[in-house]
């Protein structure tokens, strides 16, 4: 059965969120982020973190948290051309995508799913994920709703469920975990405003999808 309790929150030093936290609780970005990310807040209530956004320890903050990194990890943020890195682009195409963002139960180990238009981020996404990988989701499951489904079954060598569909069948498809691990990949190599810590974790993830979530491997070495 789904439950909302909230788990045992990780030494917030290591996910991010003893640094993101007070950046995102500012009522200005609050109030351009939750409308720009198309939060519905019906979703956010009840224990979510809707009335409570600086709270680190609530799903609302953390994902806020992910949008921060997300916008102003680029050293000239403002410029979100297509032309560069997605370092500065993710932000936009997450805002073009998603439709309506809503934080669920989940069954304690889901991350997230695209489904009727909508994005919805569930427990293992707020409190597995640091805050590169909540930004990873984002562009993940945005990619999705952007009408890119998964083409393939995971390989043999795959740390996810063998056999099982979920994977990508080449990085050329430019499917979700490509979306995924290209921006860990940039935010490793230039991201700012961040700690040594969080982009070499960024690049341990990314390098983990690239390694695990293709059925052809990309070949990459981070």
């Amino acid at each position: 059965m789904a439950t909302c309790s909230v788990p045992d929150i990780a030494d917030k030093n290591v996910t991010g969120d003893s640094l993101y936290g007070p950046i995102i609780c500012d009522q200005t970005f609050v109030d351009w982020a939750w409308p720009a990310y198309k939060f519905n807040s019906d979703y956010w209530k009840n224990g979510f973190g809707f009335d409570d956004v600086c709270n680190t320890d609530l799903p609302a903050a953390r994902t806020l948290s992910a949008l921060w990194l997300l916008n102003y990890s680029a050293e000239d943020y403002m410029n979100e051309d297509w032309a560069n890195s997605c370092l500065h682009w993710g932000c936009r195409y997450v805002r073009d995508q998603v439709g309506d963002l809503r934080a669920m139960c989940g069954d304690g180990l889901a991350i997230a799913r695209t489904t009727g238009g909508h994005i919805e981020l569930y427990l293992g996404c707020f409190y597995s994920k640091d805050v590169p990988g909540r930004a990873e989701t984002l562009m993940h499951e945005s990619r999705h709703q952007g009408g890119k489904p998964h083409d393939a079954n995971f390989p043999s060598w795959s740390g996810y469920p063998v056999g099982k569909s979920g994977a990508d069948s080449t990085w050329g498809y430019e499917g979700a975990w490509m979306y995924g691990a290209l921006y860990l990949w940039w935010f490793y190599a230039e991201g700012t405003r961040t700690t040594p810590a969080l982009r070499q974790a960024a690049r341990m993830r990314a390098q983990y999808v690239i390694d695990n979530a293709f059925a052809t491997h990309p070949g990459y070495v981070i």
